[in-house]
């Protein structure tokens, strides 16, 4: 009975654990963070946001990228699958065959750049929403490019390009101290990475690299725009 028992709660915390691993996994997924990067800014640093001046202008720029950058892609990535496979399913979407990733990450790095240029060129933004959103698309071309011979972990190129970038604000911005909100991001990138470890969906060197590009996407976008 005792073994059972034993046996039962292993079993139990082992389930909770990956759920809680999966959970992370899901908040901190590339196609959201833009959208949790703007909703930050609009908070902690509103000059990045202009000339969106009000709430509610701002808001309607938020929206517009929770649509481009997540909703787009994520719709973008079940017609593909279905034109290519004629079938869709979860595993498909988590994306864990890196040869289903190179055409999606394709896809979506050209949709961004084109995004990008929209912004930097037509609409006149700010560098900072053009340099972010640069960001964005070359991590997310280098990612397919990279996955045609390896399977590097976007999670942490997200988020480690993310957390360079904020402390980059915070050296630039004379009145924005987000020296906190950087150590805040290092902590989510290691909870996120370790997660990803614990699922089995990426080995140590495959999150390691995907730091080092992450780092080299922000440096590039940097040196481009400032």
């Amino acid at each position: 009975m005792s073994t059972t028992t034993s046996f039962s709660r292993k079993r139990f915390w082992y389930s909770t654990k990956r759920e809680l691993a999966l959970l992370v996994s899901i908040l901190f997924h590339p196609v959201v963070l833009p959208t949790l990067f703007f909703v930050f800014a609009a908070v902690m640093t509103p000059d990045i946001l202009s000339p969106f001046s009000n709430s509610s202008l701002k808001l309607r720029f938020i929206l517009l990228i929770f649509i481009t950058t997540l909703i787009i892609p994520v719709v973008m990535l079940c017609v593909h699958f279905l034109l290519s496979k004629r079938k869709i399913s979860l595993d498909m979407l988590y994306l864990k065959n890196t040869k289903d990733r190179v055409y999606p990450f394709l896809h979506t790095g050209i949709f961004y750049g084109g995004i990008t240029y929209i912004f930097y060129a037509n609409l006149h933004l700010n560098p900072f929403i053009c340099s972010f959103m640069s960001m964005v698309a070359v991590a997310v071309l280098l990612s397919a490019g990279i996955s045609l011979f390896y399977k590097i972990s976007a999670h942490t190129i997200a988020l480690s390009a993310l957390t360079a970038y904020v402390f980059m604000l915070h050296y630039i911005l004379p009145d924005a101290d987000l020296l906190i909100s950087g150590c805040v991001l290092v902590f989510i990138t290691g909870l996120t990475a370790t997660c990803r470890l614990y699922l089995n969906a990426h080995t140590l060197g495959q999150i390691f690299v995907g730091f080092i590009t992450g780092l080299l996407c922000t440096a590039s976008c940097i040196v481009w725009f400032y």
